[in-house]
Order: C-alpha cells, then sequence, then structure tokens
C-alpha cells in the first residue's frame, strides 16, 4: 500500500484550506483578516491560498471590500444543480414526449468520450430496445453526444473523436464528417443517429442548456428505423426539441 508523504499531506491541507476558506467567503466573510483568523491561519498563508482562488476564477477581489465568489463557482453551481435533480426534474416532459411519440426516449449525459443514460421511458410499441439507466455508449456514434457536443466549442469535438471507431457500418470515423455533422447540429437544433451506433436503429435527439446557455444533459426518441423514416424526421425532432427547451427553462436557460 503507499503511503502519504508529507508532500501529499501538505497538498491535501492547502486544498482543505481552500475550500474552507469558499464556505467562508459564500458565508458573507470578505475581508482578508477576518478570513486568515477565522481558520486561525497567518494573513500570509490566507491571501495565498485566497490569491491561487482568484486567479482560477473561484473568486473575485474587490479593493477595500474582499473576496466575493467568482465565476467559476456560479457555473459549477448551475451544473452541480441540473445533475442533481435532471431526472426527477425532466420525467414529466419525458413520459409527454414518449406520449407524443409513442418511442423510447432517452436522457444522458456527457462523460468524457462517452454519454450516459440517466433516465429512460420505454416506448408503447412492441419493441425492445437493449439501452438501460447506466448504459454508456460513444458521443460520436450516437444522437444524445453529437447534441451535447454541438454546443460545446470545437476543441473538444476532436476530444470525444475516436479515429476509425465504426460501431457500424454507418458510424462516422472520420474527423471531418464528423465536424461536419456537428455543425449541421448546430446549424438545425438536433441531432441524427442514422444507425450508426446500432444496426436497424434511429434517434434523434435535442441538447438541454442550463441558465449559463451551456449543455449540461440531452434528451432523445430512439425506435426502429421503420418508425422513423425521412418523412417522420422533422415531425419527430420538433417534438424532442420542444422536450429539451422545456426542461431547459426549468434549468433557467
Amino acid at each position: 500500500m503507499r503511503r502519504e508523504t508529507p508532500v501529499d499531506t501538505e497538498g491535501a491541507q492547502t486544498l482543505l484550506r481552500g475550500l474552507w476558506l469558499l464556505e467562508r467567503v459564500a458565508e458573507g466573510v470578505h475581508e482578508l483578516k477576518a478570513l486568515a483568523d477565522s481558520l486561525g491561519l497567518s494573513r500570509s498563508t490566507a491571501h495565498r491560498i485566497l490569491s491561487a482562488l482568484t486567479r482560477a476564477g473561484y473568486l473575485r477581489h474587490e479593493a477595500r471590500k474582499g473576496y466575493f465568489l467568482g465565476p467559476k463557482l456560479i457555473r459549477l453551481g448551475f451544473k452541480a444543480y441540473g445533475q442533481l435533480h435532471l431526472p426527477a426534474l425532466a420525467r414529466p416532459h419525458l413520459e409527454a414526449l414518449r406520449d407524443a411519440t409513442r418511442e423510447t426516449v432517452h436522457l444522458a449525459v456527457l462523460e468524457g468520450k462517452e454519454v450516459v443514460y440517466i433516465d429512460k421511458i420505454p416506448g408503447k410499441r412492441e419493441l425492445v430496445l437493449a439501452s438501460q439507466i447506466g448504459s454508456r455508449f460513444p458521443a460520436q456514434s450516437t444522437a444524445l453526444g453529437k447534441a451535447i457536443l454541438a454546443y460545446l466549442p470545437e476543441e473538444r469535438w476532436r476530444e470525444a473523436f475516436s479515429p476509425g471507431l465504426k460501431r457500424t457500418p454507418r458510424t462516422l470515423a472520420d474527423y471531418q464528417s464528423f465536424r461536419e455533422e456537428l455543425r449541421a447540429t448546430r446549424a438545425r437544433g438536433y441531432a441524427l443517429d442514422l444507425e450508426e451506433n446500432e444496426p436497424g436503429v434511429r434517434c434523434v435527439a435535442a441538447p438541454i442548456l442550463n441558465g449559463q446557455g451551456e449543455p449540461v444533459a440531452a434528451v432523445s426518441v430512439s425506435t426502429a428505423s421503420i418508425y422513423l423514416d425521412e418523412g417522420r424526421i422533422p415531425e419527430v425532432a420538433e417534438a424532442v426539441r420542444e422536450a429539451a427547451r422545456r426542461i431547459s427553462l426549468e434549468l433557467g436557460a
């Protein structure tokens, strides 16, 4: 078993002190002396930690007023709130989408190169899809993944892309095609998976945005390809976009 070194212990202690200082600022303690005294720290130690947190965007400093919570904490707060309450908050909208389309509805979040399904509402057809809550699939080959990625900076597209990935013969395996598809997704407001992740299955997905306009999840309709032909895609896409819009509004978008 690896033993902690003094450096490990010191680093952990500094991290905890930084978190405690954030909590004090959130509680309304703003001046350097008061913050240092609240944790029994020297002013120099407190100032060093506070300065690092300020540079990283977790705090902001105002002359003669002190320290206040920074913009990065606000963004993290929105993300934490959305992830904590999202399945329960979204469930009525997912059920309404299932009722409107009669198809299976999924809710998923992006983790690295994959999407993770955090809710599923089975459709009303005699059709069983293999997906389940907790399932993971490449973002590159799913409508859910493409819907989220399309609303993220382009550098995230390349990070999520795996050259040569072939879940099916239709999977977009070259980056140029993948990039063009994400740009098209952003332009039309919804993503498509035309048997790219699973043979015989098509999906339409749209992003769920938080109060900062950032994608925190996506909602999709999935069904057998025979039930989602080219003529029906626009109708289903509009229903999916509306469900995503309603969920986004509840998150403050």
